[in-house]
């Protein structure tokens, strides 16, 4: 069993989510459009152990015991990084993650004002933004740069769950 923990900021949750209903067998759920048929056979060798919508510093800090930088921007409680530092933050994120939960998997995501940061960590680690700019100040493709992460975010971990069978 292939095991996967997610800490999600502005894909709220929704990549580690959705690798859960797919795993577990739901027959109807948002995303279910990018898993092939046999995406949903191989996915069922995965467990999810969280996935966690974090957007606030202050719970990132308290439940990983890590220090995250000043943000570039402040947006009400959540954190806003430019694209430059959502990487670095993402990456942070994750590799906490794994030292916390030691899964195969671990994933983080985060987006202040640019394209966003989604960083997974397996066999190496994958680090990548979307292709969509947007600014959480202002809204401006919130949503749209939100589902090309959540999009990519899963290709990506299928790739990686096929990835870790094929050394089963």
């Amino acid at each position: 069993m292939i095991t996967l923990a997610t800490a999600e900021c502005f894909t709220h949750g929704k990549i580690g989510l959705s690798i859960h209903k797919a795993a577990s067998g739901y027959e109807e759920f948002e995303y279910k459009y990018l898993f092939s048929e046999e995406d949903l056979k191989i996915v069922k060798n995965v467990k999810v152990l969280c996935s966690m919508f974090l957007p606030s510093i202050y719970a990132i800090e308290k439940l990983f015991n890590i220090s995250l930088p000043k943000p570039d921007y402040y947006y009400k409680y959540a954190k806003a990084y430019s694209e430059k530092n959502d990487l670095a933050v993402a990456k942070k994120i994750a590799e906490s993650l794994k030292d916390k939960l030691n899964p195969d998997i671990a994933l983080a995501s985060t987006a202040g004002v640019g394209r966003g940061a989604i960083c997974i960590i397996a066999d190496k680690c994958y680090l990548f933004t979307t292709d969509v700019y947007a600014n959480l100040l202002t809204f401006e493709n919130v949503k749209e740069r939100q589902k090309d992460g959540i999009e990519k975010g899963i290709k990506k971990v299928l790739e990686i769950v096929k990835k870790c069978l094929e050394k089963y």
